[in-house]
């Protein structure tokens, strides 16, 4: 019995330990994220413009663009990689269950796009976060909502929206994320079902464990899912951003008229990989080329996917969720177009 007891208040400590460790990472990442975007907020309110260039990912070559990319994002990937090892390691598949259990589909899908805005994160720096909690139960709906949440309505992004853009634009923007955030993923799930979710392999299924039983399980589990994490997340960021840097520069170029330029930018928009923040001066130039209906599809599908998220969305899943999931967003994206055309 005194074992029984000793072991429990050994776990219950551990767990509190992942707990800080969880809760210092996402505290750290909020000051980091939130510090540099009010930086940037202050900077426009100033100029009363956008100042930042988008050539370094727009020009130079794939290599480069390459280069540049992960240059700018590598803070936010490491915390998605720390972030999503701390759930790995403290969180179990029983603890989401019981999580999801006293909510419906709706407020349970409300919660996680909420839960995921706050982080700020880019689409490709989302993913092993969105890995982790996937893995670890989270239902399909609720899990894209995370994913989809953390870009599509970083509220910085969507204030920098507000003041750069005609009111029509932003409000396109905005109600084409919070459609994809809280509606896309529950259709999704409605057509694929839980069922999308990739078996273990026959060696893998075991019990799970409720929680690390001490300080050291944890830390040993902690560096084994970031190490993890890292050789299944990392390589397909990095195929995807190369791709991606092959694909945008074909939005150069005049086009003749916005709705020749709507599916072409709307397509791109979906795959492209674009540090956060990047979407807005590739709008503004648009805006200028073609007008706010091209504008819309950049600011709302440029940053809440892309080839790399995709990538990875297929590989936790299945393929035709991560295609009708591009398919969604693209559609999601005409429609945004259409909005900003009627309401500028």
């Amino acid at each position: 019995m005194e074992n029984s007891s000793a072991g429990g208040f050994a776990t219950r400590i551990s767990v509190s330990i992942g707990l800080l460790v969880l809760i210092g990472l996402l505290g750290a990442l909020l000051v980091y994220k939130s510090s540099s975007s009010l930086r940037t907020i202050e900077g426009v309110r100033a100029a009363h413009a956008w100042t930042r260039s988008a050539d370094p990912i727009t020009t130079g070559g794939a290599l480069r663009a390459t280069g540049a990319y992960f240059d700018r994002i590598w803070p936010a990937l490491l915390f998605g990689l720390l972030i999503g090892a701390a759930v790995r390691a403290l969180v179990s598949p029983k603890w989401f269950a019981e999580l999801l259990a006293a909510r419906r589909p709706i407020p349970r899908q409300i919660a996680a796009g909420l839960a995921g805005a706050p982080m700020m994160l880019c689409s490709c720096c989302v993913t092993p976060v969105f890995t982790s909690v996937y893995e670890a139960g989270l239902h399909l709906a609720p899990a894209l909502g995370m994913m989809l949440g953390s870009p599509g309505l970083n509220p910085a992004a969507l204030v920098l929206t507000v003041m750069l853009f005609p009111t029509g634009v932003a409000a396109a923007r905005i109600g084409a994320a919070a459609i994809a955030v809280f509606v896309l993923p529950l259709v999704l799930e409605r057509i694929f079902g839980d069922s999308a979710r990739v078996a273990a392999p026959v060696a893998d299924v075991t019990p799970a464990p409720q929680g690390p039983r001490t300080a050291g399980d944890f830390a040993r589990g902690f560096a084994r899912s970031f190490l993890r994490l890292s050789v299944t997340t990392v390589p397909l960021i990095v195929g995807g951003v190369l791709l991606s840097s092959l694909i945008l520069p074909t939005l150069g170029g005049e086009p003749r008229s916005a709705w020749v330029a709507v599916p072409l930018v709307s397509a791109v928009a979906v795959v492209v990989a674009l540090p956060t923040f990047f979407e807005i001066p590739l709008a503004l130039v648009l805006m200028q080329l073609a007008g706010p209906a091209a504008a819309a599809p950049m600011l709302f599908a440029g940053p809440i996917v892309n080839l790399p998220s995709l990538f990875i969305l297929a590989r936790q899943s299945r393929a035709p969720i991560a295609i009708a999931l591009a398919a969604g967003i693209w559609l999601l994206a005409l429609a945004a177009a259409w909005a900003a055309h009627l309401l500028t």
